[in-house]
């Protein structure tokens, strides 16, 4: 599993190198993933996102900060990842979107241990017995 998946803190680090590869003055801000403090990321996505990420500021050389947010496109699953390049006057030329699958632990992570569990949750349509 472990070559599968990608740690966040890696994940991280990981895009702030593909910048520095392709660009290693530019700046770099990355946004989107504040709230989420432990997650595991599928490795080809991230590995097809710091392509994208090197290949942009590979091909203009005009680009001093490189703009990664992260939006939930399927909340809890797939997130969308938009890469801009910005210029020296603040435009932006050029942007790329990717997909990247996050998988957070689920709440049984912390029941751990619990004798009795009370669940008064709402049942999702998919939890109908019919």
């Amino acid at each position: 599993m472990k070559l599968m998946h990608t740690r966040l803190p890696d994940f991280y680090d990981k895009l702030k190198a593909a910048v520095r590869r392709g660009r290693p003055e530019a700046e770099v801000a990355i946004t989107g993933m504040e709230n989420v403090k432990t997650a595991k990321l599928a490795s080809l996505r991230v590995g097809r996102i710091e392509n994208s990420i090197y290949q942009l500021t590979k091909e203009d050389p005009g680009i001093e900060k490189v703009e990664i947010s992260i939006h939930p496109h399927h909340p809890e699953t797939a997130h969308t990842v938009l890469i801009k390049g910005i210029q020296k006057d603040g435009s932006c030329k050029k942007a790329i979107m990717e997909t990247v699958y996050v998988s957070t632990p689920g709440v049984d992570c912390r029941l751990a241990g619990v004798d009795e569990v009370i669940d008064n949750r709402a049942q999702l349509p998919l939890d109908d017995p019919r």
